[in-house]
């Protein structure tokens, strides 16, 4: 028997749709604002001239979390189920659950730039140790970004070190064993929103610490968050447990993986702009280009890279 939906119901469903979205977007608005402790190192944006990127999409990260009652699917991503078929819990290494982003908001600033305020992983690859294998090692050799010119994309020194550079990472995998023919599309689908590319630039700030970064490498389309260990390094929140003698690479006390491998929970902004990628940058003058490129965006002074 077919169930019939009375005009006062769909009215009443209707209301509550509108007020969802609007507490949707008056949640987004308030989570626009930096936290207290980042409003001084941001007061150069027009917060209120920033507009939701794509509100639809920011929830995909709120949803796949599973840490928000009522909204879309805990781990499924555009449609997409992250649970492999047939794959033990040990090794469902694409649950949104196991890393929440924690995207509080995504929005495209006045001057074009692209914000987002989440939780920050640490990434690793293209390290040290990455290179030499130490015990416990999974990190890959190669960013996705390499350095412009670099003759041997494969080589070590092509690739981003993320010891000695702040590089964030952007979505970049369509994860061919979750979406099948459609992973090139559903890897574009970032940089399709936001108009970001690997090599442009930003910044990361994190209570009252800030750094300039490169988007230096890419990863899973349904991960938003995501810094090298020189951004934590820059922001205070260090995640090596000794460094070399110059503070260049992280080689751990002895044969032993030398990182402690956790993340920060929330509430760390990252700024990126498009179109921004230098094809001039080398190793040599990387540091000193994103700080005069932070520095002229954002007015910025006094970050751990830049003094």
């Amino acid at each position: 028997m077919p169930i019939v939906v009375s005009d006062f119901a769909r009215f009443l469903i209707a209301r509550f749709l509108v007020a969802l979205s609007v507490a949707l977007l008056i949640g987004q608005a308030h989570a626009a604002e930096p936290p207290a402790s980042s409003a001084a190192l941001l007061n150069a944006i027009d917060f209120p001239a920033a507009a939701p990127l794509d509100e639809p999409y920011r929830l995909e990260f709120v949803a796949c979390d599973g840490e928000t009652a009522g909204v879309g699917r805990k781990d499924h991503f555009l449609g997409f189920s992250m649970k492999l078929p047939n794959t033990p819990s040990d090794r469902q290494y694409y649950l949104c659950s196991r890393d929440p982003s924690r995207v509080k908001a995504l929005l495209r600033l006045k001057d074009g730039a692209i914000y987002w305020r989440a939780k920050m992983a640490l990434d690793v690859d293209g390290s040290w140790a990455a290179w030499n294998g130490l015990p416990g090692a999974t990190d890959l050799k190669e960013t996705a970004y390499k350095w412009p010119g670099s003759p041997n994309p494969s080589a070590r020194s092509a690739q981003i070190d993320p010891d000695r550079i702040p590089y964030i990472v952007m979505p970049t995998a369509g994860i061919a064993k979750i979406t099948g023919n459609r992973s090139g599309e559903i890897g574009r689908v970032f940089a399709n929103k936001t108009g970001l590319r690997l090599g442009d630039m930003g910044v990361v700030v994190y209570k009252d610490r800030w750094t300039p970064i490169l988007i230096g490498d890419g990863g899973p389309f349904m991960r938003l968050g995501e810094g090298s260990s020189r951004v934590f390094e820059a922001i205070g929140e260090s995640r090596c447990k000794k460094w070399n003698t110059d503070g260049t690479a992280c080689v751990g006390p002895g044969n032993v993986y030398p990182y402690r491998n956790f993340g920060l929970s929330g509430d760390v902004i990252f700024i990126a702009y498009p179109g921004s990628r230098n094809t001039g940058l080398t190793p040599a003058n990387a540091i000193s280009t994103l700080c005069t490129f932070a520095k002229q965006k954002l007015g910025l002074t006094g970050g751990e890279m830049c003094p």
